[in-house]
């Protein structure tokens, strides 16, 4: 159990829901700006490491605008990259060999409309894709065909369902998604939302809701009747989750518990889900389900950020039965033995959308995007490829320079990581006219 004192805090005031997460970006990225500029944090710098690097990677020539692209490497070493473009409605696959060869580039539907994009690769061999709530799996005979999901059994579609990385191979595929709490038997609760006027006047209207909680689901054949909820009997949503697995199978997850009175309340929780131990007395028939409640615990966070947030990443190291919890412009954070750790600064002035390999051995293998300011090569949205072992970063070494053709476009989805736990490591990120790529090798001592 991890003990620290309650972190509530009041993050942004209620705007229009249609308008409401662009507005928190905005506010976001404004206090991120006045923060720097009136505290000018000293940079760490970083322990210096040697990356080799590879020849840049061609993988599709297109219009960039919001592409979003998964990768994950086979037992052979082979990188599978899924990429979806809304520019051209196409779901492919590019396969790049060791030696960074495109060896495969093939079309996997011609018209999908991806929100999000994952990856993972099964006992068997099989490359399994979520593009958004639909899921395909690669034959051994190299066809494609759609496959059942966990959400279909309660006939609604998350809106960006992940695979759990990290657990062996040997064991079932891991699935994440949000769900709403109404299907899984969570209480109601009244929230209250309001829009402000002039001269002091405003809409003030209170909605109840059941809120949405976390799903986590093995693969059992189809079936999918057994689910671990995080946060089910809580009152608050669970939002801005990150999971990750352990080599057998149990599943660690980092979350904002949120709800909201006229302005949104976060808490950051942590929660382990381990099926192997699970209480009989836990498990509750729900709508044809065996539903198991997982509750979490409050995290030690700082004051100033006491929420995860959008786009942290959760990693574990098999080697040192150690997660990394790393927070978008702010830095990494270690449990190990029932406790978290001080929260380490990354040696950038800005990290976007940080992203953590799996698997890691004795150390973890992220990136990020950074700014011209951290960019030796003059890149406007420079990619780093940095380690963290032993409470420590190392210095980030710049891979690539990311950007997108259309002028509201993002290419945050586009840069990712892939690790094969041995030092080879396969970064991507987008450029105007396409997605490029680049193997690492890094050292292993």
């Amino acid at each position: 159990m991890v003990e620290a004192r309650s972190t509530v805090s009041r993050r942004v005031a209620v705007i229009p829901v249609a308008r409401q997460r662009a507005a928190v970006t905005f506010a976001a990225i404004c206090a991120l700006l006045v923060a720097a500029c009136a505290q000018a944090p000293r940079i760490p710098a970083g322990y210096p490491f040697t990356v080799e690097q590879g020849p840049v990677i061609r993988l599709l020539d297109v219009r960039t605008s919001h592409e979003q692209v998964a990768a994950v490497i086979d037992d052979a070493g082979f990188a599978h990259v899924l990429i979806a473009s809304p520019k051209t409605k196409a779901l492919r696959h590019v396969v790049v060999d060791p030696g960074g060869q495109v060896v495969l580039t093939e079309v996997i539907r011609p018209e999908v409309d991806a929100a999000s994009l994952d990856a993972e690769i099964d006992a068997t061999g099989q490359l399994h894709v979520l593009a958004g709530p639909r899921h395909f799996v690669r034959e051994p005979s190299g066809q494609w065909s759609e496959a059942a999901t966990p959400w279909a059994v309660i006939d609604r579609d998350p809106a960006a369902p992940r695979f759990v990385h990290g657990a062996d191979r040997d064991r079932p595929l891991l699935y994440a998604f949000d769900v709403g709490g109404k299907a899984v038997g969570a209480p109601a609760r009244w929230d209250v939302f309001g829009v402000g006027g002039g001269f002091g006047a405003g809409i003030i209207w209170p909605w109840r809701t059941h809120g949405s909680r976390l799903a986590v689901v093995a693969e059992d054949g189809g079936h999918y009747a057994e689910w671990s909820v995080v946060g089910l009997d809580d009152n608050e949503d669970v939002a801005d989750w990150a999971a990750v697995a352990t080599p057998d199978g149990r599943v660690h997850v980092v979350y904002d518990a949120q709800r909201s009175v006229l302005a949104t309340l976060s808490m950051a929780r942590y929660a382990c889900i381990d099926p192997a131990t699970g209480v009989d007395e836990a498990v509750r028939e729900i709508a044809g389900l065996r539903v198991r409640s997982v509750s979490g615990a409050e995290m030690p966070v700082a004051p100033e950020r006491p929420f995860v947030g959008p786009d942290a990443a959760l990693g574990y190291d098999a080697a040192t039965s150690e997660l990394l919890l790393v927070r978008q412009h702010a830095g990494g954070s270690v449990y190990r033995d029932g406790t978290w750790g001080p929260e380490f600064r990354m040696p950038l002035n800005l990290a976007w959308s940080p992203r953590i390999a799996a698997p890691a051995a004795g150390h973890f293998d992220i990136v990020a995007m950074g700014t011209r300011a951290d960019s030796s090569l003059d890149n406007q949205q420079p990619v780093f490829y940095l380690q963290f072992r032993d409470g420590r970063w190392s210095a980030p070494v710049e891979v690539g320079g990311a950007g997108v053709a259309t002028l509201l476009g993002s290419g945050w989805d586009a840069v990712q990581v892939a690790s094969d736990g041995n030092g080879h490591v396969l970064v991507t990120w987008p450029v105007e006219d396409g997605i490029e790529a680049r193997w690492l090798r890094v050292p292993q001592d």
